[in-house]
This record gives structure tokens, C-alpha cells and sequence, in this order.
């Protein structure tokens, strides 16, 4: 009878999701409101509850309650290990700007979102040297969650963290200086470092990590100046590194000795509740350079910190030079967000961005369907998506114009032979239903373009007259194009006969995760 009885709360969940009176996102009744509503005990909820946990259904985040997620019906992307060293070329500036172009896209869509409470002319005045002991003790405090001890007297505030992961490149290398860099990862450190004349080599990380071999195999072979490491839920493909992994590397950093960055933006993005670890909680030595902050749209709604560790006299004069202090009202902004109960704290943004991603999610999976897919995510503020088959260039460039604030083509952010595949998508979009009826566009597009080449092939050789003109006619329109389609172009790191390539390859090779296991140590 007990067994019946909590099973109804299976179905009576199940029953409302068929009605959509509740979606992935929602938060559940609490257990006391639906043992009442149902006229059942609260154990038998409790059990109810249960039940939905294990199989995927909802989630219970602590002080929050239960959340509804997302079961996808999908199989989910897989992303694999690069099982190679990429050396970027450098093109000097033009892919940075295009970068920064698309910084936009990855950012915290909320309007209110660290926005200033005070409206008085004197706090709009930068805030000379670190910033306030206030902010610095607040975002001390934060830093305690992520298992990171750092007294707030060496803390530095700024209003932009490239500002700072600029500054500090500069100070640590020299131009030509190798840098690794593990990939996917934020567009803008790689073409940062492109810009400032460093050569770039990126390790691919999958589902479990990079290859620790290769890396170290590179950190001996190629004269490694400088580590660039993605923090957790590392942008786009919300990683959660294993404790084992992180101790892997920082015996790494022990032994070599190396200036470490970690670039952390995402950690209070956790799509699973509980403390997160990051390699600087870990660094006993202070080799590694933190630099963590917040990001959204709007002007003067950004904040950053860093953490100079070792590097601290280095960096103390770059950081003083570039004038990157917040004002009064930014700090006092930043201070009200990292407090827990504040109404505007990022737990609670957090939360809404969480309950967002598995709307996004649901809404994309149901509108594209096999399509595409997704890669397992913990945390962050993007989808890594899958799609079926690359978009052309110029169903990609009208994506880009329409929705530059949105998605982040795959081709910018990893290097691997499948990356046009890949397309990264913010999940704190108000509406995602614009964005999920062009991709299907598109999509269908063209697919119906490469079912109609064999047609205008076989009309070629009845009318050479009409395919002239038709050949003509588009290649009119391509041109029309041109201008934005450049900006794309000359960012794909592959070359262009292997972009011709992947886009007509039909078949793809088959996963054997124990080759995964034998080749590569993932910690």
C-alpha cells in the first residue's frame, strides 16, 4: 500500500507534465503544500520525491527546494580529448576584434543585473589602486566558497578581466613566448595572445579532461612559457574537473615551475549544488594568477578580481598603470551581489539562470529534435550544441546578424576537424523561440539546398543556358554577403578545402570509450 501510495506522486507529477502545468525550470511544490494538497503523509512525499530524483525528473538544490529539469530523449554529443598539439597561426589583430565582437554573446542577458543603485555624479568616478577594503573583504568571502583563502589586502578589483589577463601576459612573457592553452575555451584568450604576439598552442580537453601525457610531453618539448587553464564550467562546455584531475596538475605546475592563469568567470554558475573546487584552491605555492568576475550587457555592469599569488611585486605597477579601478557605486554594486540574501545576490542569480538553461534546453530539443544535441553540462552560462550538420557560411553569417547576442560559433572557440559542427548558445536568453525557429530554418535550408545539387547537375546537361544564369545569379548574391561573411572566415582555424570536406562527410567515426581509457590518462 506505502509502495502505491508514493507512486501516485510519480504520477501525479508525470500527469502535470503532460498538461504543461509544469516545465523543465519550475519549482515544485514544497513537500509540506503537496502532502497536503493530495492528502497524503509527508513520508509519502518524501519518497514520491525520491523516486523523481533518481530518475532524472527534478533536483533538489539546497535552501532552494526542487526544481524540475530537463530529461532529454536525445543521445547526448559527446566531447571527445584532442589527441593532438595545434600551434595557431597568427593573424595579427582581426581575429581578436572579431572576438570581442562576440564577447556579447556569452554574457549575463539581465538588464538589472549588477546595476547601480545610486544615480550621484561623484560615483562614477573611478576608484584609484585595488578598490575599497569593503568590496575586496566581500569578494574574499566569496572566494571561501570556491576553497580559495586570499586576505583582501591582495586582492585587486578592475572593471574588466581581459583588462587584467592582459596585463598580466604582458608581464609574464615576452612576445614569441609559447603559451598552452586548453581548449574549448573563452574566444578571447586565444586571440588575445595572438594579439600581443604570443604563439599559441592549444590542447582539446573532453568529457574527462586532456590527455596528461600530451601535455606534459608539450611542456617538455616546446618550451612552455606560460599555462592558460579554464576554471570550472569553463566556457562553453561547462566542465566539472575532478578533485584528481586538479591535484594532477598542480603537480604539474610543482615540478615545471610555470606561470599558471586560471580564468574563472563561471564558478557561481554551478548547475549542481554544492561547494566547487578550482586549481588555485589547490596552489600551496601561488604559482597560478586567479582571475575570476562577473559579466553582463550592460554598461559599467561588469567586475573582476584577481589574485597575483607569487607574481604579486610583477604585476603590482601593470595593474596600477591600466587604470581598471570600479567606481564607487560599481564596487558598492558588486559588494550588494556577493551578499547571500541579497536580492540581487549571485546565488540567486544563479538559481534563475539554472532554471533558464533547462527551459533552453527543452524548448531547443523540441523544436530541432534529432538535429541536434548537447553535451553534458554542470554549470556555466552556454549549451555546447551539436548540430547534425555544419550551416553553410552564409546561414551562419544571417544567423550572426540576427543574433549576435546569442550564440558563439564552434569554429572560435575549439580547433578540432568537427568544430563548424559545435555552437554554443546563452542560456539566459528571456526567449529562446526566435533563435530555435532560424536554426530550424536554416537547418531545413540546407538540407534542401544539398538534396537539389544532383538535380542542378542533371538540368546541367539538358539546359547549360539556365544553369549559366542560375550559377550566375548566386554567385551575385554571395557577394552581397561578402563583407559579413569575411569576419567568419577569418576566424575558422581550419583550412578551407578541410571545411569543404567536413561539410560533406556523411559518416562519422565510432566512439569506443576504451580507447578513450587506454590512450589517454584523464585523472
Amino acid at each position: 500500500m506505502a509502495d502505491f501510495l508514493y507512486k501516485g506522486v510519480v504520477d501525479w507529477f508525470l500527469d502535470q507534465m503532460s498538461q504543461e502545468a509544469i516545465v523543465p525550470g519550475d519549482k515544485m511544490p514544497s513537500l509540506r503544500a503537496l502532502s497536503k494538497q493530495l492528502s497524503l503523509s509527508l513520508n509519502t512525499v518524501i519518497h514520491g520525491y525520491e523516486l523523481l530524483s533518481e530518475d532524472g525528473w527534478i533536483e533538489s538544490r539546497p535552501k532552494s527546494g526542487y526544481f524540475v529539469c530537463h530529461r532529454s530523449e536525445t543521445k547526448p554529443a559527446l566531447l571527445l580529448a584532442g589527441d593532438s598539439l595545434r600551434e595557431l597561426t597568427n593573424d595579427g589583430t582581426k581575429p581578436a576584434w572579431s572576438c570581442l565582437a562576440h564577447r556579447g554573446a556569452l554574457v549575463d542577458q539581465s538588464e538589472a543585473f549588477l546595476n547601480s543603485v545610486s544615480r550621484q555624479e561623484e560615483d562614477h568616478l573611478p576608484v584609484l589602486g585595488k578598490g575599497h577594503l569593503a568590496a575586496r573583504e566581500a569578494v574574499s568571502e566569496h572566494l571561501k566558497g570556491l576553497g580559495i583563502k586570499a586576505h583582501a589586502s591582495h586582492l585587486w578589483l578592475g572593471y574588466s578581466p581581459l583588462a587584467m589577463f592582459t596585463q598580466t601576459v604582458q608581464t609574464l612573457t615576452q612576445r614569441g613566448d609559447n603559451v598552452l592553452v586548453l581548449t574549448p575555451c573563452d574566444p578571447r584568450i586565444t586571440t588575445t595572445l595572438q594579439s600581443l604576439g604570443r604563439q599559441v598552442i592549444t590542447l582539446t580537453a573532453g568529457e574527462r579532461g586532456v590527455d596528461l601525457d600530451l601535455a606534459i610531453r608539450c611542456l617538455r618539448d616546446k618550451s612552455i612559457r606560460l599555462i592558460v587553464l579554464p576554471g570550472q564550467f569553463s566556457f562553453p562546455t561547462g566542465q566539472l574537473v575532478s578533485n584528481l584531475s586538479l591535484r594532477r596538475w598542480l603537480a604539474i605546475i610543482e615540478e615545471t615551475k610555470l606561470p599558471v592563469i586560471e580564468w574563472d568567470l563561471c564558478s557561481h554558475l554551478a548547475y549542481r549544488a554544492g561547494s566547487m573546487m578550482t586549481y588555485k584552491s589547490l596552489d600551496s605555492s601561488d604559482h597560478i594568477v586567479y582571475i575570476g568576475g562577473v559579466e553582463s550587457k550592460g554598461v559599467d555592469r561588469s567586475a573582476s578580481w584577481c589574485l597575483p599569488g607569487k607574481h604579486q611585486a610583477l604585476l603590482e605597477g601593470a595593474f596600477l598603470g591600466a587604470d581598471m579601478a570600479l567606481s564607487n557605486a560599481q564596487q558598492a554594486a558588486l559588494s550588494d551581489a556577493l551578499q547571500p540574501n541579497s536580492k540581487r545576490s549571485l546565488t540567486r542569480r544563479a538559481r534563475d539562470v539554472w532554471a533558464n538553461s533547462e527551459r533552453v534546453k527543452a524548448h531547443l530539443e523540441a523544436r530541432l529534435g534529432e538535429k541536434v544535441s548537447f553535451a553534458a553540462s554542470k554549470g556555466g552560462m552556454s549549451l555546447w550544441m551539436r548540430l547534425s550538420k555544419p550551416l553553410e557560411v552564409s546561414s551562419m553569417t544571417a544567423l550572426l546578424a540576427s543574433f549576435r547576442h546569442a550564440i558563439v560559433p564552434g569554429a572560435l572557440v575549439s580547433h578540432e576537424a568537427d568544430a563548424s559542427n559545435w555552437l554554443a548558445v546563452n542560456v539566459t536568453l528571456d526567449d529562446v523561440e526566435p533563435l530555435a525557429k532560424a536554426l530550424a530554418d536554416h537547418l531545413t535550408d540546407d538540407e534542401v539546398e544539398s538534396e537539389a545539387e544532383p538535380v542542378k547537375e542533371a538540368m546541367s546537361e539538358e539546359s547549360p543556358e539556365d544553369y549559366e544564369q542560375t550559377e550566375t545569379e548566386s554567385v551575385a548574391e554571395n557577394q552581397k554577403t561578402e563583407e559579413l561573411v569575411d569576419v567568419i572566415e577569418s576566424d575558422l582555424a581550419q583550412p578551407e578545402k578541410e571545411e569543404k570536406k567536413s561539410r560533406h562527410t556523411t559518416s562519422e567515426p565510432l566512439y569506443n570509450p576504451m580507447l578513450d581509457l587506454i590512450n589517454h590518462d584523464f585523472g
